[in-house]
C-alpha cells in the first residue's frame, strides 16, 4: 500500500520534482539531503537492513573512539567469537572463581591489576590483536548506549542489536551470552576496561537483552566478549598477532626450584620456609616477567603475584628469587612465572619435588 501511495505522489508532483530536494530524517535527529534529480524512486522494506559492515572493519559510528565490527576472535559481524573473563588474556573451557587468574583461593581476595586495564598487559584486545586496540573503558560504552540508535534485529539468524552512529554508520552485538554457554542467542554481556568502583570484585559490562541495553556489572571471572575499539582510524584490520612462531623463544623459557631454607612435617612445607627460584631466558629475545607466583599444585592454589614491578629479562639471562611459603604450608609447591613475549603472556612453571 505505502509504495501506491508514494507512485501518486510522485505523479502529483513530477513537474516540480527536478526543483526540489529530497530529505530523510532520522529518528535520532539526523537529517540526509539527495538532489531529487539523482533519486530514481522510493519504496519501504518490510524490516529494516541487516548491517552491511564487512569483518575486519574499523567503523566510524561519530563517537570518541572507531569500533570494531566484529567481536575479538570472530571473524563476522553476527560470530560470537572468544570469551574471556576480566582481565585474562586468552579464552578457556569454563570459568569459574577458583580458576580466575586474579583470584586467591587460599585467602579469597582478588589481586588488584588496576581500576581500568584498556590498553594494558591484562587486555585480551590490545595482547592479542596488537596496540592500536583494547577494550573499550564505561564512558566508551556509556557514549554507545547514550549517542546511538539501537535495534533488536538478526543478522544470519543471530539475534543482537544493530547499534547506529550519529553518522547513519553501524555496528551489529550479537547476543553472545557469557559464559561460553549461558544465555546465547539472548542476552548481550561485553566487557568493558573499568572495574566496578563499588564493589572491586567484578567489572563494568554492557548488559542488553530484547527490551533494554544498559551498563552493569558482572564478577570478574565470568566469561564474557569483547567488542574492541581504536582510536586510529587506519588501524590494521584486526588481524590477530602472528603467534605460530612464539614457540621458537618460549620452548626456551623455563622455571626451576634450587633448594632453600625450608622445614618439612609429613611431607608438608611448612608456613615461613624460603624456597630459591629461578627463570631462565635461554632463547635470543627479550622477554617481560610480569608475575611470580607460588602455589600448591594438591589444591590448585596459584597464591599471589609476588612480583612488585616488570622485569625484563634479556636473552641468554637467568633471575634467580627467594619466595616463602604462606600461612597453612604447601604439600606439592608449584612456582608459576608469568612473562610476556610478541604482545602475549605466557607462563613458565616448575614443581618442587622432595
Amino acid at each position: 500500500m505505502k509504495k501506491v501511495i508514494l507512485s501518486i505522489i510522485s505523479v502529483a508532483f513530477a513537474t516540480n520534482l527536478s526543483a526540489q530536494t529530497v530529505n530523510v530524517h532520522f529518528k535520532n535527529g539526523q537529517k540526509i539531503e539527495f538532489p531529487s534529480s539523482n533519486v530514481d524512486y522510493v519504496d519501504f522494506s518490510a524490516k529494516a537492513s541487516e548491517p552491511t559492515v564487512s569483518s575486519g572493519q574499523v567503523v566510524d559510528l561519530g563517537l570518541s573512539v572507531y569500533w570494531a565490527s566484529c567481536n575479538l576472535g570472530a571473524e563476522k559481524p553476527e560470530e560470537y567469537g572468544e570469551y574471556y573473563a576480566w582481565g585474562e588474556t586468552k579464552p578457556k573451557s569454563s570459568y569459574t572463581r577458583n580458576n580466575y587468574s586474579y583470584y586467591d583461593v587460599n585467602t579469597t581476595q582478588y589481586t588488584d591489576i588496576g581500576d581500568d586495564i584498556s590498553g594494558t598487559q591484562y587486555d585480551a584486545a590490545t595482547v592479542n590483536l596488537g596496540s592500536d586496540w583494547r577494550t573499550p573503558t564505561e564512558d566508551e560504552m556509556l557514549e554507545l548506549i547514550n549517542k546511538c540508535t539501537w535495534e533488536w534485529t538478526q543478522v544470519s539468524g543471530i539475534n543482537g542489536y544493530k547499534v547506529t552512529g550519529t553518522n547513519g554508520n553501524s555496528i551489529f552485538l550479537p547476543a553472545a551470552g557469557t559464559n561460553s554457554r549461558t544465555r546465547i542467542n539472548e542476552r548481550l554481556y561485553y566487557w568493558s576496561s573499568t572495574v566496578n568502583s563499588i564493589n572491586l570484585d567484578s567489572g563494568r559490562e554492557l548488559w542488553g537483552d530484547i527490551s533494554s541495553h544498559i551498563l552493569s556489572s558482572s564478577y570478574k571471572y565470568d566469561g564474557n566478549p569483547i567488542r574492541p575499539v581504536t582510536s586510529n582510524p587506519n588501524a590494521s584490520s584486526g588481524t590477530p598477532t602472528d603467534h605460530s612462531q612464539d614457540h621458537l623463544v618460549t620452548d626456551k623459557v623455563k622455571a626451576s626450584f634450587l633448594g632453600g631454607a625450608y622445614s618439612s612435617i609429613n611431607g608438608r612445607i611448612q608456613s615461613g620456609s624460603q624456597l630459591n627460584v629461578r627463570f631462565s631466558n635461554g632463547s635470543s629475545e627479550t622477554v617481560t616477567l610480569t608475575k611470580i607466583q607460588l602455589g600448591d599444585a594438591a589444591t590448585g592454589s596459584e597464591g599471589n603475584n609476588m612480583l612488585s614491578s616488570e622485569v625484563e629479562v634479556a636473552a641468554g639471562e637467568a633471575k634467580g628469587y627467594t619466595v616463602t611459603v604462606g600461612a597453612g604450608g604447601l604439600t606439592t609447591p608449584v612456582i608459576r612465572f608469568t612473562y610476556r613475549y610478541n604482545n602475549k603472556n605466557y607462563v613458565a612453571e616448575a614443581t618442587w619435588s622432595l
